[in-house]
Protein backbone atom coordinates (compact mmCIF):
# COMPACT_ATOMS: atom_id res chain seq x y z
CA UNK A 1 0.00 0.00 0.00
CA UNK A 2 1.37 3.42 -0.95
CA UNK A 3 1.86 6.11 1.66
CA UNK A 4 -0.15 9.30 1.07
CA UNK A 5 1.81 12.10 -0.58
CA UNK A 6 3.21 14.58 1.92
CA UNK A 7 2.21 18.18 1.18
CA UNK A 8 3.78 21.44 2.24
CA UNK A 9 1.71 24.59 2.11
CA UNK A 10 -1.52 26.07 3.40
CA UNK A 11 -4.46 23.64 3.30
CA UNK A 12 -7.80 24.75 1.95
CA UNK A 13 -10.80 25.34 4.20
CA UNK A 14 -11.26 22.37 6.51
CA UNK A 15 -13.21 21.04 9.45
CA UNK A 16 -11.54 20.44 12.80
CA UNK A 17 -12.04 17.24 14.77
CA UNK A 18 -15.39 17.32 16.59
CA UNK A 19 -14.38 18.21 20.14
CA UNK A 20 -14.52 21.19 22.47
CA UNK A 21 -11.94 23.93 21.90
CA UNK A 22 -11.17 27.10 23.85
CA UNK A 23 -11.11 30.17 21.63
CA UNK A 24 -12.06 33.81 21.42
CA UNK A 25 -13.86 35.44 18.50
CA UNK A 26 -12.96 38.94 17.31
CA UNK A 27 -15.79 41.44 17.55
CA UNK A 28 -14.89 42.88 14.17
CA UNK A 29 -16.51 41.24 11.17
CA UNK A 30 -14.18 41.01 8.16
CA UNK A 31 -15.18 41.06 4.52
CA UNK A 32 -12.94 39.93 1.67
CA UNK A 33 -14.04 40.30 -1.97
CA UNK A 34 -12.45 38.20 -4.68
CA UNK A 35 -13.28 37.66 -8.35
CA UNK A 36 -15.66 34.80 -9.04
CA UNK A 37 -13.90 33.57 -12.17
CA UNK A 38 -10.78 34.18 -14.16
CA UNK A 39 -7.25 32.89 -14.67
CA UNK A 40 -4.76 32.52 -11.84
CA UNK A 41 -1.82 33.85 -13.87
CA UNK A 42 -3.73 37.05 -14.73
CA UNK A 43 -4.17 37.72 -10.99
CA UNK A 44 -0.54 36.91 -10.09
CA UNK A 45 1.75 36.35 -13.09
CA UNK A 46 4.83 36.15 -10.86
CA UNK A 47 3.57 33.00 -9.11
CA UNK A 48 1.08 31.35 -11.47
CA UNK A 49 1.65 30.25 -15.05
CA UNK A 50 -0.76 29.73 -17.94
CA UNK A 51 -0.66 26.00 -17.11
CA UNK A 52 -2.29 26.70 -13.72
CA UNK A 53 -5.46 27.36 -15.65
CA UNK A 54 -8.57 29.19 -14.67
CA UNK A 55 -11.14 29.12 -11.92
CA UNK A 56 -14.87 29.53 -11.47
CA UNK A 57 -15.55 29.45 -7.74
CA UNK A 58 -19.26 28.73 -8.18
CA UNK A 59 -20.04 27.06 -11.47
CA UNK A 60 -23.20 25.63 -12.92
CA UNK A 61 -23.25 21.87 -13.18
CA UNK A 62 -24.04 19.90 -16.31
CA UNK A 63 -25.76 17.30 -14.12
CA UNK A 64 -29.55 17.75 -13.92
CA UNK A 65 -29.53 16.85 -10.20
CA UNK A 66 -26.77 19.31 -9.25
CA UNK A 67 -27.42 23.04 -9.56
CA UNK A 68 -23.96 24.45 -8.80
CA UNK A 69 -20.55 23.40 -7.54
CA UNK A 70 -18.60 25.50 -5.01
CA UNK A 71 -14.90 24.74 -5.33
CA UNK A 72 -13.16 25.53 -2.01
CA UNK A 73 -9.49 25.18 -3.11
CA UNK A 74 -10.04 27.95 -5.67
CA UNK A 75 -11.00 30.34 -2.88
CA UNK A 76 -7.66 29.85 -1.11
CA UNK A 77 -5.68 30.15 -4.35
CA UNK A 78 -7.51 33.35 -5.39
CA UNK A 79 -6.98 34.84 -1.91
CA UNK A 80 -3.24 34.29 -2.36
CA UNK A 81 -3.25 35.49 -5.98
CA UNK A 82 -5.00 38.74 -5.04
CA UNK A 83 -2.82 39.24 -1.93
CA UNK A 84 -5.89 39.06 0.31
CA UNK A 85 -5.16 35.88 2.26
CA UNK A 86 -5.59 36.96 5.90
CA UNK A 87 -2.37 37.75 7.79
CA UNK A 88 -2.91 35.51 10.80
CA UNK A 89 -0.77 34.62 13.80
CA UNK A 90 0.07 30.97 14.49
CA UNK A 91 -2.76 30.68 17.03
CA UNK A 92 -5.41 32.38 14.86
CA UNK A 93 -7.79 31.22 12.15
CA UNK A 94 -10.23 32.98 9.87
CA UNK A 95 -13.70 31.48 10.16
CA UNK A 96 -15.98 32.19 7.20
CA UNK A 97 -19.57 32.82 8.30
CA UNK A 98 -21.11 33.58 4.90
CA UNK A 99 -20.28 33.55 1.19
CA UNK A 100 -22.10 36.12 -0.91
CA UNK A 101 -21.85 35.15 -4.57
CA UNK A 102 -22.66 37.67 -7.28
CA UNK A 103 -22.20 37.46 -11.04
CA UNK A 104 -18.62 38.76 -10.85
CA UNK A 105 -17.42 38.37 -7.25
CA UNK A 106 -17.45 36.29 -4.10
CA UNK A 107 -17.56 38.09 -0.75
CA UNK A 108 -16.31 36.09 2.21
CA UNK A 109 -17.63 37.39 5.53
CA UNK A 110 -16.18 36.07 8.74
CA UNK A 111 -14.29 36.53 11.99
CA UNK A 112 -10.80 35.90 13.28
CA UNK A 113 -10.70 33.38 16.12
CA UNK A 114 -7.82 32.94 18.50
CA UNK A 115 -7.26 29.40 19.68
CA UNK A 116 -6.50 29.17 23.40
CA UNK A 117 -4.61 26.47 25.21
CA UNK A 118 -6.88 24.53 27.48
CA UNK A 119 -6.24 25.41 31.11
CA UNK A 120 -5.35 22.30 33.10
CA UNK A 121 -7.90 21.38 35.74
CA UNK A 122 -6.83 20.39 39.21
CA UNK A 123 -7.87 16.82 39.86
CA UNK A 124 -7.69 15.70 43.47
Amino acid sequence: MNEPKRNLGTPTMMLLPARKYSFTVSEQEHSIKIPRKGKYNVLDPEFFTEEDGGFNILSKSGDKDIESILYFPSISKVLFATSQYPDLKDDEAFTPMALVVTKDAVEIIGHVVKMLREEPTNVQ
